[in-house]
């Protein structure tokens, strides 16, 4: 049986020395200058009355019949100008902050939310249950790769208050950064705020160290949702971090040409980051561009084609160039229909080795997700973290140095030597041989040889649910997030907000 190091939860961003360009100056500036003609004639919107009278109230072109907002670039570059290229997204410990846009590298979240799991026991596939986010929540803490977390999969046993449940799995089984992309409307992101506020300890904690974000997906083409834009609107008035994400269908839902959907990708992204800032001039923002295209034979939707996924890095450019942050969404969990195959190898590797590459700030990681994000196979976290480590030994590139040019061992071993017996070697070895892959077997070389990973994957994460323990949040918090739920269980206007939105 695998036995796996005891350790307390830590975070480890990957840092390439290696870079990549997709668009040169000019490309970025025609997008950028196409965006704002298409802000200022077109426009995006905005389903909400409150959303509309703020955009109004700072001169932004507003048409309250048709819902539609135009925004002047003067105007939205006045309020992206206060958008921070650099904030904190705070664990329970500093040690688990991430510092967004601080150079250390591309930080990792686990994505979700999966409606479906794969039963550990059984193997069965059935609807998502709380558990399965607690579960992997703990599974999350002990992988320092995962230095963010949403909840994994749908409380589909809560009904409408499911996306509070998930974050108090969240909050209660690991000390890392919580992100939620389901808490889409007012009164639910009110209890969300007061759950963040009993984790941090009061208003003003949550403000200075925010241990909470909200991720909002756009409506293609050029639309925001309206409980999502304002459930935005109250996280950022309490100063949570707000990212919004663009999910353009080349062809469908967006142009064809990847100069076009990035257009309309930064348009939509751009409008809401300018509503936050109105609300609270600095709260923490970030673009997330998630593209995808669809195949005209089958009307299979694809996450992981090499168009997709150059739109994708190209964004990580976009959203540099306007001085916001970027989660560049590659997908672990893209169009591959089952664990294992030659298809989810190459997509999760060449897309992140991309995004990495590119130096988005964040990416997702191991989720352990497949058909297109809509399963979680808990063993398969551990195959996704493999694939980044083998990115971040890539991404480090070749050192070249007196050292490691070994002119010496050359010289030493001259002709026809065997260099395994030098004692560089052995240095070597035991400093690069990979100590922290998971899917070998701690056992008997032959049995690294010959096991099945999958077996190996299954024993390790048997593993880390029975040993890691998470450090325990004082049993008071827990009360006050358990009452905190309860009452939004009770509470009917949440499900009246979310049948008012459909």
């Amino acid at each position: 049986m695998i036995k796996l190091e005891e350790r307390k939860a830590s975070i480890k961003p990957i840092k390439s020395k290696l870079k990549i360009s997709i668009l040169d100056d000019q490309e970025i500036s025609q997008i950028n200058q196409n965006t704002r003609t298409v802000l200022e004639e077109i426009g995006v919107v905005f389903p909400s009355d409150k959303a509309l009278k703020i955009f109004a109230e700072v001169g932004a072109n507003v048409d309250f019949e048709k819902q539609t907002v135009k925004i002047a670039a003067d105007l939205l570059d006045k309020y992206l100008a206060t958008s921070p290229r650099n904030y904190t997204m705070a664990g329970a410990r500093p040690d688990l902050d991430v510092h967004v846009g601080d150079g250390k590298g591309t930080y990792f979240y686990c994505s979700g939310e999966s409606p479906r799991v794969v039963d550990f026991s059984t193997g069965e596939r059935r609807l998502s249950v709380k558990e399965d986010i607690a579960n992997h929540a703990r599974i999350a803490d002990y992988l320092p790769i995962i230095s963010l977390m949403w909840p994994s999969a749908s409380a589909s046993d809560k009904g409408e208050t499911s996306p509070l449940h998930g974050l108090e799995a969240c909050f209660t089984n690991s000390e890392k950064h919580v992100e939620s992309e389901s808490v889409m409307d007012e009164v639910s992101a009110r209890y969300a705020v007061e759950m963040a506020i009993a984790v941090s300890g009061s208003e003003e904690k949550l403000r200075e160290r925010p241990v909470l974000s909200q991720l909002l997906c756009c409506i293609q083409p050029l639309a925001q949702d309206r409980g999502g834009i304002e459930a935005a609107m109250i996280f950022a008035e309490y100063g949570i971090p707000v990212g919004f994400m663009s999910m353009p269908t080349l062809g469908l839902t967006a142009p064809p040409y990847p100069a076009g959907a990035l257009t309309i990708a930064m348009a939509e992204t751009l409008s809401g980051i300018m509503l936050t800032q109105i609300i609270n001039p600095g709260v923490g923002n970030y673009i997330s561009v998630n593209p995808g295209i669809v195949d005209p034979r089958t009307g299979a939707y694809f996450m992981g084609s090499a168009v997709a996924q150059m739109t994708n890095v190209s964004g990580v450019q976009m959203a540099h160039s306007n001085g916001i942050p970027i989660l560049a969404c590659h997908s672990f969990g893209g169009s591959q229909y089952e664990l294992g195959n030659w298809q989810a190898g190459y997509e999760n590797l060449y897309s992140h080795l991309l995004g990495v590459m590119a130096g988005a700030d964040m990416s997702f990681g191991p989720s352990g997700m497949y058909e297109a994000v809509s399963l979680l196979d808990h063993p398969r976290i551990l195959f996704d973290r493999e694939m980044l480590r083998v990115i971040d030994e890539i991404t480090d590139g070749v050192d070249v140095n007196p050292k490691t040019l070994a002119f010496d061992m050359i010289k030493e071993m001259g002709h026809k030597g065997g260099y395994i017996s030098h004692r560089e070697t052995g240095k070597f070895y035991r400093t690069t041989w990979p100590k922290e892959s998971i899917l070998y077997d701690d056992g008997k070389p032959e049995g690294r040889k010959w096991r099945d990973p999958k077996d190996v994957a299954r024993e390790a994460i048997t593993w880390i649910l029975e040993n890691h323990k998470p450090e325990p949040m004082s049993e008071s918090v827990k009360q006050e997030l358990r009452q905190i739920v309860d009452r939004a269980d009770k509470d009917d206007s949440i499900k009246r907000e979310i049948s008012g939105h459909k």
